[in-house]
């Protein structure tokens, strides 16, 4: 029947599936939701093949019990990631562990219960998986851990048994807890990863509404069991009734978790606070433990007894800049010292003491990551977590790093995301004080599969610009001497100094050891493996031409004037990478063109990664 005739039975089908979404699930969904509503809903009609909401309506009218799981699905949240919130990973193996371990070895099973209540797509589950696998060996190989995950959203569960995710997210577990549990998909999945038995064994997932489980879960009990990041979205009296039914299946001695914005006071629930939104039934409160020993002869100083002091070891200004927000002491953290190169690094560390962790990047003047690692790294130095350019996939300097001691590898994101990837940085330096030194080969078999070998393919219709001057000669050497393998034409481009491009040229291949020549004129595009020192305004006339097709990547060395700037703007180029100066430094006009900054030793390798991919 045409829906010009027929009668829809809702007025409004936006503000009825809000409402039977918050019905089902306790997700609020208001007013102030209605646009994310109506905007996931447009998807869902588009996705149908339909023209109208109302020809949607149609069809889900006639299929409401099926259909309403897909918007239960569409309307539910399901933003997470591996090791969320750490700082509660932390507490397990710091407390809680401690404190249950007694309690489960008086078991026959010897086995810990956890139950993920909010398990979205099951990183939760999986994060607990590795956390466990590895925390629970130092207490013996008798004992074993079951975790159940539930979520109210089908299509999450389905994920969740599947049990696979894309590789860019499991980058973010620690590498120590990455261990050997995940292989890499092959065919279209090849960019992805899959659980591997030796955690997938140990846990299940169930479809479970938190609002109406009753009894679901009959006579089971868990020891921990965490609920997080769900009842924001509740109302108080939905919180009250959900953590009632939760703590019905909570071992008296058991831990209950919630999410770090979220909280229990005020409901009335006879409970001890524990730490940061943790609690315990009052009954049997947490036995103390000052220090825990993590592996033999490894120990970690209690949770709050002072700050981790983190040395930074980095060419650049912004990184050390961020670094100080990321790391600040109400996260726990405080800077104990910060370097720009090894050797500096290594004159200053002799002088400092209860330096707790390191953080180093690979490409530096003077003496770089990886030479430093080689020349100062042993047992008694402070554990390595590495924050580079240099990607874990397509570079051998990574693997290089970690086979010399590091614990862990972050690529370093761009400097306006370094803010948003803090929670990842300062649970890898936490797990590497936890882990330093912890027996048995790197976790690296899964970086290996994934490992590529950098090339460029074409370099012909390829084109590297790096925009310098007189008083940069030093950094356009070290440029130069960083380029590796084939490569397409190179361009140095110097402004004002036209008459003595060919004694520059003789210059730059005494100090880089590479053939570089100063053409009379530029009629044709360079070679590749050709190197150019060209006027900087001429060479801007006739460059944009010859390789007006080609992919061009541009680096600026120092600060750029406005005029000269300009003069760049009119080229299309493909990357634009401009030198780390420090904050207020370097070429404003063309901050907002550029693709990242980064100190002038990253120029290389990031304009090699550039041409490399596809």
């Amino acid at each position: 029947m045409s829906t010009a005739v027929r009668k829809l039975k809702y007025p409004d089908l936006c503000e009825h599936l809000a409402l039977e979404v918050t019905k089902m699930t306790g997700v609020q969904l208001g007013d102030k939701q209605r646009s994310m509503v109506q905007t996931r809903l447009t998807k869902r009609v588009q996705d149908l093949g339909y023209r109208t909401l109302d020809d949607y309506q149609v069809y889900y009218e006639g299929n409401e019990k099926a259909e309403i799981q897909h918007i239960v699905s569409l309307l539910t949240t399901h933003y997470t990631y591996f090791f969320r919130e750490f700082s509660h990973f932390e507490f397990l193996s710091e407390k809680a562990l401690p404190a249950l371990v007694p309690e489960i070895r008086k078991r026959a099973d010897k086995t810990l219960n956890v139950w993920s209540a909010a398990a979205s797509r099951g990183q939760e589950v999986y994060s607990l998986a590795m956390y466990l696998k590895y925390h629970l060996q130092s207490y013996g190989a008798d004992l074993k851990f079951r975790i159940l995950g539930t979520d109210v959203d089908e299509q999450s569960i389905r994920i969740a048994r599947n049990g696979v995710y894309p590789r860019r997210e499991i980058r973010e577990v620690p590498l120590a807890y990455l261990g050997n549990h995940w292989a890499r998909g092959t065919g279209d999945i090849a960019e992805f990863v899959k659980a591997k038995g030796s955690i997938r064994d140990a846990v299940r997932f169930e479809q479970a509404n938190l609002l109406d489980f009753k009894d679901r879960f009959e006579g089971q009990k868990f020891d921990i069991i965490f609920c997080r990041n769900v009842f924001i979205y509740f109302t108080p009296e939905q919180i009250r009734t959900s953590t009632a039914m939760l703590l019905r299946h909570l071992e008296p001695q058991g831990y209950f978790f919630i999410g770090i914005s979220e909280t229990l006071n005020g409901l009335g629930f006879d409970l001890k606070s524990e730490g940061p939104s943790i609690y315990r039934a009052r009954e049997k409160e947490a036995q103390k433990t000052p220090v825990i020993p993590i592996r033999e002869g490894i120990q970690v100083p209690e949770s709050g007894t002072r700050a981790i002091r983190v040395f930074c070891i980095d060419d650049s200004p912004s990184v050390h800049s961020l670094m100080k927000q990321i790391l600040k002491s109400e996260h726990g953290f405080e800077i104990a010292g910060s370097a720009v190169n090894g050797i500096d690094a290594a004159e200053k560390l002799k002088k400092l003491e209860n330096v707790d962790v390191v953080t180093l990047d690979i490409h530096m003047p003077e003496q770089n990551g990886v030479e430093y690692l080689e020349k100062n790294f042993s047992l008694h130095h402070p554990p390595v977590v590495m924050v580079s350019s240099v990607s874990r996939d397509q570079s051998d300097l990574a693997m290089r790093t970690l086979e010399l001691g590091a614990s862990d590898f972050i690529e370093k994101p761009a400097l306006n995301k370094l803010q948003e990837r803090g929670e990842e940085i300062r649970a890898k330096l936490k797990s590497a004080i936890l882990l330093k030194r912890a027996g048995g080969s790197k976790p690296v078999d899964l970086d290996s599969q994934f490992k590529k070998k950098l090339e460029i393919a074409n370099p012909e219709s390829k084109a590297r610009v790096l925009v310098t001057g007189m008083g940069q000669m030093r950094k356009t050497a070290s440029f130069l001497k960083e380029l590796e393998g084939v490569q397409p034409p190179v361009y140095l481009l110097f402004e004002g100094v036209e008459g003595n491009l060919p004694a520059i040229a003789a210059q730059l291949s005494k100090m880089s050891g590479r053939a570089v020549s100063a053409p009379d004129s530029v009629v044709a595009k360079a070679k590749p493996g050709e190197i150019w020192v060209l006027d900087y305004h001429k060479a801007l006339a006739v460059l944009p031409s010859l390789h007006g097709s080609d992919r061009v990547g541009v680096g600026v060395l120092g600060e750029l004037g406005r005029s000269a700037s300009q003069l760049l703007k009119t080229w299309h180029f493909g990357q634009l990478l401009l030198e780390d100066l420090g904050e207020g430094k370097g070429t404003e006009s063309l901050q907002l063109y550029a693709t990242d900054v980064f100190p002038y030793t990253s120029f290389a390798f990031m304009g090699t990664e550039f041409f490399g991919k596809n």
